[in-house]
């Protein structure tokens, strides 16, 4: 009799022991054997845009499933202005930025801790177009140019300086009115109240849709003017395997916008300011691929920023731009 109560007692205790351990595995997951590789958990990504052109890429991967496909958990964040965009980078909210070499130079002169990652738009000359217009019905030379409307201290500055020189004009006999808002300059410029200005494209095409007169664009010669580039905390742009992610990624999203633009152009129309005049009739063209920053454009923007007194000494482009090629 004792024994079978033993026995009994026995296997209540194993059922006991039995059901704890289920508990605790269906509660705590699988076992993972010792020396089982891990999986690997996605990047976070912070990524800082502007609503323009060159977002676009960025904005394609979002919506082909690209981050994830390339091991990144990503989060778009878009800005009202460059400042607001520089001010979240500073202040370590965001990890990459689409950017202009002039304010990615001036930033890492004063200290933000930048690298330049890679060259976004303009390895193509007619990507990402800048013009030089003059009002409807202006007979104005560009070689009689007295003033032009810019955006100073800024890229447009930057495009126009560079431009009259490569046409042989000294921009410094030409007086530069400081008309930051694009959309006044536009105003402005439409309305004859500025001998000329410089748009960027969306804005310079519509310029000339309704009448400008065009006197340049920063495509006339074969090197490349203007260009925008990605920029990233050093943290993340340090780390190679992460910036030949991105740069591959970007680039399919490239190839699948060129392969079929209107595919996209709701979400362009949404994201990208577009001016209402042009919704439904204009989608930028993009030629280039997403390339190291090369030096020559890095010593032409360095060279300018100087003669400007808008940095203090000659940057270094080794040290700047990330060599991932």
């Amino acid at each position: 009799m004792r024994s079978i109560t033993l026995i009994v007692i026995g296997l209540i205790s194993l059922l006991i022991l039995t059901s704890v351990a289920y508990v605790l595995i269906r509660s705590e997951g699988p076992l993972v054997e010792e020396g089982a590789p891990s999986v690997p958990q996605p990047i976070v990504l912070r990524i800082g845009l502007l609503p323009i052109v060159d977002s676009i890429p960025f904005i394609v991967a979002d919506v082909e499933g690209l981050y994830s496909k390339y091991g990144f958990n990503a989060t778009l964040r878009f800005f009202g202005s460059a400042r607001d965009r520089d001010a979240a980078l500073t202040s370590e909210l965001i990890d990459v930025a689409v950017n202009d070499p002039i304010t990615s130079l001036m930033l890492a002169d004063r200290g933000v801790d930048i690298k330049i990652v890679s060259l976004l738009l303009g390895e193509h000359p007619s990507d990402g177009l800048f013009y030089l217009l003059a009002p409807p019905g202006s007979e104005v030379d560009v070689r009689s140019l007295k003033q032009i409307a810019v955006s100073k201290n800024t890229i447009i500055e930057f495009a126009t300086w560079i431009m009259l020189e490569r046409l042989g004009i000294d921009p410094r006999g030409v007086e530069l009115i400081d008309i930051p808002s694009i959309p006044l300059r536009f105003q402005m410029l439409m309305e004859g109240r500025v001998e000329a200005a410089v748009l960027p494209d969306p804005w310079g095409s519509l310029a000339l849709a309704k009448g400008a007169r065009l006197l340049a664009r920063d495509d006339m010669s074969e090197e490349p003017i203007t260009m925008s580039v990605i920029i990233a905390r050093s943290s993340t742009a340090g780390d190679r395997e992460v910036v030949l992610r991105l740069v591959s990624m970007l680039n399919e999203a490239l190839e699948l916008y060129k392969a079929n633009p209107e595919k996209y152009r709701g979400v362009i129309e949404e994201r990208v300011f577009v001016p209402e005049e042009l919704r439904g009739k204009w989608l930028p063209e993009w030629r280039g691929r997403i390339s190291v920053y090369p030096k020559g454009n890095f010593e032409l923007v360095s060279s300018w920023l100087l003669l400007r007194g808008l940095i203090a000494g000659k940057p270094d482009y080794n040290a700047l731009v990330v060599q991932w090629g």
